[in-house]
């Protein structure tokens, strides 16, 4: 699993089911595969299967969900 880095997070009322379908509408990967979701108040880390994470990259690069520009890019090492 790869791990990505999202700009959006719990005070913009994100739940994981809006991360799982914006991310499943938008790259057409099937949402039982996104792994774990951590939603925390600015970000968001949610992990998906190697072989897809750079549909999921190309295709969320400068998209948006609920009406707020987000960018979502590889996580930094722990």
């Amino acid at each position: 699993m790869v791990r990505l880095f999202m700009n959006i997070g719990r005070l913009q009322q994100i739940r994981p089911q809006d991360i799982v379908r914006w991310i499943a509408d938008e790259s057409g990967i099937p949402g039982n595969i996104i792994g774990m979701i951590n939603i925390y108040d600015k970000f968001t880390f949610v992990e998906v299967p190697e072989e897809y994470a750079n549909r999921v990259l190309s295709c969320m690069h400068q998209n948006f969900i609920k009406g707020r520009k987000v960018n979502v890019e590889p996580a930094k090492a722990r």
